[in-house]
């Protein structure tokens, strides 16, 4: 081993040591590769929807205020092609969908309308996000691949109140499309030839089109291959957006945090 390797494969290898609790795939240079996974997320959700005079509308704590569940199990797919050696594309999907009812505790100004205390209103927050990412391996080794590289986080938004068993129309929603690039980085290890790991993050904190803001997604997994083709991986997500809007179906802001642990199968060929 040169001496330029052992550093690398040194400080990768103490990384990813420091997380035993985590888990992903390993580095395996495989085509193509493909998980199925369980994510138990805590959720935090906060939300402003801005009226249409300029009024600044009340920022709302879904989970608090309106009753929204803050954990729950969600399914997570993504797969992996890795079309050169040291280059590959991700693609991911994850929904986040909830609703409930709550009695007001507080006055509430959302967009154009005021809910009062103690109005009993129905309360949605629904979110989707598809990620594709390229990823280059500047370093690549059989135990040890560093990469970076650019992704685009595909994530539609829509939050909306309503009165429940009014006879007038007070319903407000708001929705927003939101394309953000992220800067990508990962290091994967292998340990053996059964276990592996994997720290990922992406990045987007700049000001673009009519969003203005922040998105951190960090995951850290560990992977167990039994037999040659098909494995387990267990690890944990954090994922937190911070985003302004500044567009006709939505003026306000958005700031939304899931974390936990995931737990899934992947087949890697």
């Amino acid at each position: 081993m040169s001496a330029f390797r052992r550093p690398f494969r040194f400080v990768a290898a103490c990384i990813l040591a420091s997380l035993p609790a985590a888990a992903a795939a390993q580095a395996r240079g495989d085509t193509w590769v493909f998980r199925a996974a369980g994510f138990f997320p805590k959720i935090d959700t906060q939300a402003r929807l801005d009226g249409s005079n300029g009024r600044r509308g009340t920022t709302i704590d879904f989970e608090t205020d309106i009753g929204l569940e803050d954990s729950k199990t969600l399914p997570v797919v993504d797969m992996t092609w890795r079309f050169l050696p040291n280059h590959r594309l991700q693609l991911s999907y994850l929904d986040l969908s909830r609703s409930a009812t709550s009695v007001l505790r507080t006055q509430i100004n959302w967009g154009d309308q005021t809910y009062q205390v103690n109005s009993n209103v129905s309360g949605e927050f629904d979110s989707s996000v598809t990620a594709l990412t390229y990823l280059y391996s500047f370093y690549r080794t059989p135990e040890t691949e560093l990469s970076a590289g650019i992704g685009l986080h595909y994530t539609d938004i829509k939050a909306g109140l309503s009165v429940v068993g009014s006879s007038v129309s007070t319903s407000r929603s708001a929705s927003a499309k939101a394309p953000l690039p992220v800067i990508a980085f990962s290091a994967a290890q292998r340990f053996s030839e059964n276990f592996g790991g994997e720290l990922s993050y992406q990045w987007f904190g700049i000001k673009i089109d009519q969003y203005d803001g922040s998105l951190n997604v960090f995951n850290a997994v560990l992977s167990w291959f039994p037999w040659k083709n098909i494995g387990f991986e267990g690890g944990y997500n954090y994922t937190r957006y911070d985003i302004g809007v500044d567009k006709e179906s939505w003026r306000g802001e958005a700031k939304y945090t899931f974390k936990g642990p995931t737990l899934g199968v992947v087949a890697s060929f």
